[in-house]
């Protein structure tokens, strides 16, 4: 018992004794040792001693040889993989995290993570895939997320996440993919969403979204499903979301007054098999 108090002390002055010399300019985030001391502070915030694989962590060995990390060339943290099925992170995100700024890949889904997403994410300037999907996350989504321009992938679903959607997600030009459904957001669908011209798959089912889809989803060229069931939405289909030629599934049951006209294109096509659409039709 003692030997593991004294472990654990150790562990925890390891990550001060680093994150003081990142504070006082000693040693610069942008480096290895900056890197090696952000996953530190990661360690130390989730519970690194309980996680259910931690090879290396720690250690002296290169970061790029602890479990989950991946380096490049040059010993630069790159990925960060701690996701499915789960790694047993209990705690909070560190904003230390906003210090790696190699990194591409960031993954902690399927962890019993707690508390707000750091904003301080939004200075991850290469990153290209941002997944916390099922965790415990409460708070809003920062809008610092929104400078990520080279951001491919967003999934922060099966959260307690709330607040309305920031419109500054409009600007994220690189996105394909954006999954935030099953949280607890509220407030209208941004229309800027519509400026994201790569955007591909859009799921903000089971939420409390409110208000009309608005028309500038149908600028929206790659999209090729959208999701909105379970939601408080209201108004009928507009017809511009009949504009993206490669939509082929459209959900929107489940909402408090979301209906398709009796004359959207959409009904057609439907009929004729070329679009999957699962919601009620306006009345007559």
């Amino acid at each position: 018992m003692r030997l593991g108090k004294v472990l654990a002390t150790m562990v925890l002055l390891a990550g001060l004794a680093l994150t003081g010399l990142v504070g006082c300019g000693l040693l610069s985030p942008d480096s290895v040792g900056g890197d090696r001391a952000a996953l530190v502070e990661l360690y130390n915030a989730t519970g690194g001693q309980g996680w259910a694989k931690s090879e290396n962590w720690l250690s002296e060995e290169p970061l790029g040889a602890w479990y989950g990390v991946t380096t490049n060339d040059v010993g630069r943290v790159t990925e960060l993989f701690l996701g499915y099925p789960g790694n047993n992170l209990a705690g909070y995100i560190p904003p230390e995290l906003g210090n790696l700024s190699e990194l591409k890949r960031l993954e902690l889904a399927y962890n019993p993570l707690t508390g707000l997403i750091p904003p301080e994410l939004g200075n991850l300037s290469n990153l290209e895939r941002l997944v916390i999907a099922n965790n415990q996350l409460t708070g809003p989504i920062p809008p610092e997320l929104g400078k990520l321009s080279n951001l491919e992938f967003l999934g922060l679903l099966h959260n307690e996440l709330t607040g309305a959607i920031p419109p500054e997600l409009g600007r994220l030009s690189s996105l394909e993919a954006l999954v935030l459904s099953a949280n607890q957001l509220t407030g209208p669908i941004p229309p800027e969403l519509g400026n994201l011209s790569n955007l591909g798959g859009v799921n903000l089912a089971s939420n409390q979204l409110t208000g009309p889809i608005p028309p500038e989803l149908g600028n929206l060229s790659n999209l090729n499903g959208l999701n909105l069931a379970g939601n408080q939405l209201t108004g009928s289909i507009p017809p511009e979301l009949a504009n993206p030629p490669n939509l082929g599934q459209l959900t929107y049951e489940d909402n408090a007054g979301l209906c398709l006209p009796q004359s959207h294109p959409m009904q057609k096509w439907r009929k004729d098999g070329v679009i999957s659409v699962e919601g009620p039709d306006c009345p007559h």
